[in-house]
């Protein structure tokens, strides 16, 4: 099930929460969590039933690992954690990386071993690796394994699912054991509401028209200058709000459950260096990624050769866990070689004005983004080349990025302006705007602040028509 949908907002939601406060009179706080299970069970399989089977297999094969890691010593522990690793990096590597090792073989032996053409779990990514971090963290003595319903609800609860955060077990559990956040709480619910409404907002009014003409602009041969960078730039910002408008909804969520999801997203593009970018863009990822992949490959504690290898390497997991693509890899390795160039140059980037890193840093984010939507290298060239055909800007073709709006042939003048002043005006926001958990900070429930909610909520409603997943449920 989508957020940004009919069923979810109109029924799936309205009940759930309806259900879950009526269950907060019952002293037994079993019941209501029981009930999220449940509920989130329902969302999980609502696409598909027969994955239902496959996420609570994982939960019951997770959790009994965890046990036997707590309760045995620590050589059995090991034991145990490696059976956990295995199991967990079998599970997602057969679901999403088995085609694209057949087929690589072939491409390599020569061979013809026939691909499954697998459909993809939602979410496998982000729960998988939110339970083989949880295995991580019983076996280091940083976790408790308790109660399956527990760890079942720490899994599954429906907010943060498929496309996270990648939360930790410390961080959600305590506060469903919390007695005060049982009840409703208005101020809390206010809150919730005025984030997702502006998550609703980035997701089904502004990500999706955006990626109108990022599909029009990937899919033309020949691209001049205009359309090139019109078409990346559309990409970049539509991912800039569909993942910000998730993140934002998941947090509204959270907090209409007086639950406190953590921020996954936090204002990326006034990112100075790939570095600070990487702190601000998927933050609970490169949490994952630091605490799992780079520091148990020595970190920065082996020598700065050793410390750039294991960046390098780090991103190279990042990519490969994106998606089984070698554009996805190579996104990873590129951003890992920025990472790299900038540990190299330490300080010496201190004196270049603010305002050019942050443009470089952009520039740099927006060109590797090609490789990320690019369905193959060849696409991937095809787009820089057109990037780079300063002699070719051929304005006219924005009329193609633009393609027919309601059916409408607008003149290729109205297009080109019409292109051109969403991306100048998306660009000032995403530069000049404060980010949701700012406004989450400061949040009052003011008649404004109900208006706005009540508007961004209204437009983004009257949108989902179009209505599309999120880009992250892909992985």
């Amino acid at each position: 099930m989508v957020f940004s949908s009919y069923p979810f907002l109109l029924l799936f939601l309205p009940i759930v929460l309806v259900g879950y406060y009526l269950l907060s009179h019952v002293k037994n706080d079993t019941y209501q969590r029981l009930f999220i299970i449940l509920a989130s069970l329902f969302f999980y399989g609502y696409q598909n039933v027969k994955y239902l089977l496959l996420i609570l297999a994982s939960i019951a094969v997770n959790y009994l690992i965890a046990i036997a890691i707590q309760k045995t010593d620590r050589k059995q522990a090991k034991l145990f954690l490696t059976l956990g690793v295995l199991f967990n990096v079998a599970l997602i590597g057969y679901y999403k990386y088995y085609d694209f090792f057949i087929e690589n073989i072939n491409l390599v032996a020569g061979t013809d071993f026939v691909l499954k053409r697998i459909m993809l779990p939602l979410g496998i990514s982000f729960f998988t690796f939110q339970q083989l971090s949880f295995l991580v963290s019983v076996y280091q003595g940083e976790e408790k394994v308790e109660r399956l319903r527990d760890y079942a609800l720490f899994v599954l609860f429906f907010p943060q699912l498929v496309a996270g955060p990648i939360v930790l077990y410390s961080e959600m559990i305590p506060q469903f054991k919390d007695e005060q956040r049982r009840y409703f709480n208005a101020e809390n619910f206010a809150g919730g509401l005025y984030i997702f409404a502006m998550g609703l907002f980035k997701k089904a009014v502004l990500a999706d028209s955006l990626c109108v003409f990022a599909d029009n602009g990937f899919a033309l041969e020949n691209l001049g200058l205009a359309a090139a960078w019109a078409t990346t730039l559309s990409y970049t910002l539509q991912i800039y709000f569909d993942f910000s408008g998730y993140s934002d909804m998941a947090v509204g969520l959270g907090k209409m459950f007086n639950i406190d999801i953590p921020f996954n997203f936090l204002s990326p593009y006034k990112s100075e260096s790939i570095t600070e970018f990487w702190k601000r863009w998927h933050i609970t990822l490169g949490r994952a990624l630091g605490t799992y992949i780079y520091k148990p490959l020595g970190g920065n504690r082996k020598g700065l050769a050793r410390t750039c290898i294991n960046l390098l390497l780090t991103f190279l997991v990042s990519g490969f866990w994106h998606g089984a693509s070698w554009t996805f890899i190579l996104w990873g390795g590129l951003h890992g070689v920025f990472r790299v160039a900038e540990r190299l140059l330490g300080k010496r980037r201190e004196g270049i004005p603010k305002a050019i890193r942050i443009f470089a840093t952009f520039m740099v984010v927006n060109a590797l983004w090609v490789l990320f939507r690019a369905e193959d290298i060849g696409q991937t060239v095809e787009i820089y080349r057109g990037m780079t055909a300063f002699s070719n800007i051929n304005l006219a073709q924005l009329d193609l990025v633009m393609g027919e709006t309601a059916n409408i042939n607008f003149p290729v003048t109205f297009d080109i302006l019409y292109i051109s002043g969403i991306l100048v005006t998306l660009l000032c926001v995403v530069f000049g705007c404060k980010n949701s958990a700012a406004r989450l900070e400061r949040y009052a429930p003011t008649n404004k602040t109900a208006i706005t909610a009540a508007a961004l909520f209204a437009v983004g409603l009257l949108c989902l028509s179009r209505e599309s997943v999120f880009i992250y449920f892909n992985f």
